[in-house]
């Protein structure tokens, strides 16, 4: 009768699976040490648009600026601005993605972004980062990371690729425990009592420093691991979510109660048909009708809030509905012009949010009366299932924190995507030197 030993199984199972998605995890683990400085390193590559020389005079105001992109491409769709530009750096402004019936009545820009000198004016000039260039070196290697840069084809095989190994996290965690012995077993080797698991299992997080090179190999990759297991986790899982979302989606419905597209929405209309703040909206529209008041003629011919002033101004109604939550105002994150609804809207990330995207904040004004139409805080409007997701995406994209906090996280997403490729190399060359010994003991066996 054929006995199963499940250690022998899972041992199988980790050694052929990790030699399959070796080569992918070398290529992810690489690049994705680079990408943790995706937007420092884009501006090195990048330089020609993006450095500008600091002079003392102060930028041009940012509707002027949009001002100009306009007129120079008239054909496309500017709605968003930026919120401020930083000192030696052009004012960036990117075209909007035509979606749906949209897409067919409007020409596809053959770029994506436009690049202003801020003191000047100035188109400095436009960039397709579709194309081979040397300035889109950092986007080949976001796509190169994400898939393979064979489109869909790339994101299904890095998913399935991603979903693997999640699953080989919990086999290999499995095998740092040290081996079960039987009891008969023990009594005949030794009399006295065996040491506790825990004792047992401490070497497998120690590097031996004084040892040979398959020993090396070995503890790295045995307590890398261990180590990293928690990280490693949710960069695997983060990855199936990104790539394999048929497969996410209903494990985290099921694990975590994450909502689908459809709950989200019906949730969104419902979050809206209640945000209206009676004392908010007394408050701002005496103020208004006070502006109003000094207009001459045709008001409704005039937007309270317009191009000029609608960073100001909804900078200002932000942090004022901040502080009404008790959070803070931390980053504003952009801001753009919803045309069918002649609305202003701002996204903003808060003391208490998690991450810029998914998870910020945002305020939107009605641009005729300067009314706030609603606002929605990233922290209040998340259930678990969605502040469980977009934590999960955030750590592995890296949007945490700021300042130095964001650099030191920079700096340990880097040393992950190492620890990957370390992971992947030491495990190729473990399950090489096992093969020559198999094959030498087969030789002897004849």
């Amino acid at each position: 009768m054929i006995s199963l030993n499940p250690r022998q199984a899972c041992l199988w199972l980790h050694r052929y699976t990790g030699l399959a998605m070796a080569a992918f995890l070398i290529i992810t683990g690489i690049t994705g040490t680079l990408l943790a400085f995706h937007d420092e390193l884009d501006d090195v590559f990048n330089h020609k648009l993006v450095q500008v020389e600091k002079q003392n005079a102060s930028h041009l105001p940012i509707a002027e600026l949009h001002d100009k992109v306009i007129s120079a491409y008239p054909q496309y769709a500017f709605s968003s601005m930026p919120t401020s530009i930083a000192a030696e750096r052009s004012a960036v402004f990117s075209v909007d993605r035509a979606r749906g019936k949209a897409a067919q009545n409007q020409p596809k820009a053959p770029f994506q972004q436009v690049y202003v000198h801020p003191y000047t004016g100035d188109i400095i000039g436009t960039r397709d980062r579709d194309e081979w260039a040397w300035h889109n070196t950092m986007w080949k290697v976001f796509w190169l990371h994400r898939d393979l840069l064979l489109g869909d084809i790339g994101r299904l095989l890095l998913g399935i690729v991603a979903l693997v190994w999640t699953i080989n996290c919990f086999i290999g965690f499995y095998l740092t425990f040290p081996r079960a012995i039987k009891k008969k077993a023990q009594n005949k080797t030794s009399p006295k009592k065996r040491a506790s698991f825990l004792k047992r299992w401490l070497p497998a997080w120690k590097i031996r420093t004084k040892s040979n090179m398959f020993k090396l190999n070995y503890d790295l990759h045995h307590a890398f691991g261990l180590w990293l297991w928690g990280i490693l986790f949710v960069i695997a899982w983060s990855s199936v979510g990104f790539n394999l979302r048929e497969v996410y989606q209903p494990v985290m419905h099921a694990v975590v109660g994450l909502e689908g597209r459809g709950d989200k929405q019906e949730k969104s209309r419902e979050e809206i048909g209640q945000t209206a703040n009676a004392d908010r909206g007394s408050r701002i529209g005496a103020a208004k009708g006070e502006a109003l008041s000094n207009e001459a003629s045709n008001v409704d011919a005039i937007d309270v809030v317009n191009k000029a002033n609608s960073i100001a101004y909804l900078s200002e109604q932000a942090e004022i509905a901040a502080q009404q939550n008790g959070v803070s105002v931390q980053q504003l994150l952009g801001i753009r012009w919803v045309e069918e609804d002649n609305q202003w809207q701002m996204r903003f990330k808060t003391n208490r949010d998690i991450g810029k995207k998914g998870g910020a904040s945002s305020i939107t004004v009605n641009a005729r009366t300067g009314s706030i139409e609603r606002v929605n805080f990233g922290y209040q409007s998340s259930s678990f299932g969605s502040k469980a997701d977009q934590w999960l995406s955030t750590l592995h994209m890296g949007h945490i924190s700021q300042g130095i906090g964001h650099l030191l996280y920079q700096i340990f997403l880097a040393l992950i995507g190492l620890a990957v490729t370390v992971l992947s190399i030491t495990g190729v060359y473990l399950w090489w030197k096992g093969r020559q010994s198999r094959l030498k003991a087969l030789q002897k066996g004849r």
